[in-house]
């Protein structure tokens, strides 16, 4: 995962993309006789991993990939945790519900199509319920609180409507899963059929993976801006509180997102005790969780 989501991947080119492609196909089917070696295999397959969807065999653009969602969805972040006017709150989590809603489809597993109507409901429905409880929270906050508090409260507030958020973009963007299944392998990699509890399962750790990924993202670089060094010197230099903070930001996102997406590993297993009746005898299987 540290690999997938490395941002220096990037720089590479289609043309360089379809050429690491091309070359793991051309040493699966010829082996040794390509003549690379052990480290440009590894390099081909690093930069596959990271630009190509499994399922598909599409190449994911640049800001939706996970290589890109520290550098893309970063300043997003920054901006949600340092809003503390009730619009710009409400404008950054639009954004940032926005970005998400095209992450989750581009990195979903794809064996589902998903419409046009989905999507809508997916963007709206997180959209939505962002700005709903950012809204109710900064409203309480701002009048439960004395002003100079109030400041404080309002960084973690980012916190909770992006867990909100975030789960129930993943879950109106994957819900065709849940009636039509996902392609299940058996440890061989054939294909042996489709699986709506595997479905379950996928979707589930997606969530739980985006839920695990706020913790590093909103609560660390407040939490570390309340040190009292740090805090010392944000008071006799307000200026550098964005640089700071978005610092503490790019660390804990940097560090999180590989963590978080790694809880949950992309090839899941579904065993053969869980399965549904007619997928049973084929061992443990084998499915695309989707990042």
């Amino acid at each position: 995962m540290l690999d997938i989501c490395d941002p220096l991947m990037l720089g590479y080119s289609p043309r360089s993309i379809n050429h690491a492609r091309q070359s793991l196909a051309d040493f699966e089917r010829l082996g040794d006789k390509c003549g690379f070696s052990d480290a440009d295999l590894w390099r081909f397959r690093k930069l596959k991993e990271s630009a190509v969807h499994p399922d598909s065999g599409d190449v994911i653009p640049l800001p939706f990939r996970m290589s890109g969602y520290v550098p893309f969805n970063g300043p997003v972040s920054v901006g949600l945790i340092l809003a503390q006017r009730t619009p710009w709150i409400l404008f950054w989590q639009w954004v940032n519900q926005s970005q998400n809603a095209l992450v989750n489809y581009f990195n979903r597993n794809a064996t589902s199509r998903i419409s046009d109507a989905t999507m809508l409901a997916s963007y709206g429905g997180a959209v939505s319920s962002a700005m709903a409880i950012g809204y109710g929270l900064s409203r309480f906050v701002k009048s439960y609180f004395p002003p100079e508090k109030a400041v404080n409260v309002l960084k973690f507030i980012a916190m909770p409507t992006s867990v909100v958020a975030s789960s129930v973009n993943c879950l109106i963007m994957r819900w065709p899963e849940m009636s039509t299944g996902i392609k299940v392998f058996n440890k061989s990699g054939e294909e042996v059929g489709v699986s709506q509890i595997a479905a379950k399962k996928a979707i589930q750790e997606t969530v739980y993976s985006r839920m695990l990924l706020q913790v590093p993202v909103f609560v660390f670089p407040p939490v570390m801006t309340f040190l009292p060094p740090i805090a010392n010197l944000l008071r006799k230099n307000p200026r550098l509180t964005t640089p700071i903070t978005t610092a503490f930001l790019f660390i804990g996102f940097g560090i999180g997102l590989p963590a978080s997406i790694a809880a949950f590993p992309q090839d899941g297993v579904l065993r053969e005790s869980a399965a549904e009746t007619h997928l049973r005898g084929h061992g443990d299987l084998v499915y695309n969780k989707g990042l």
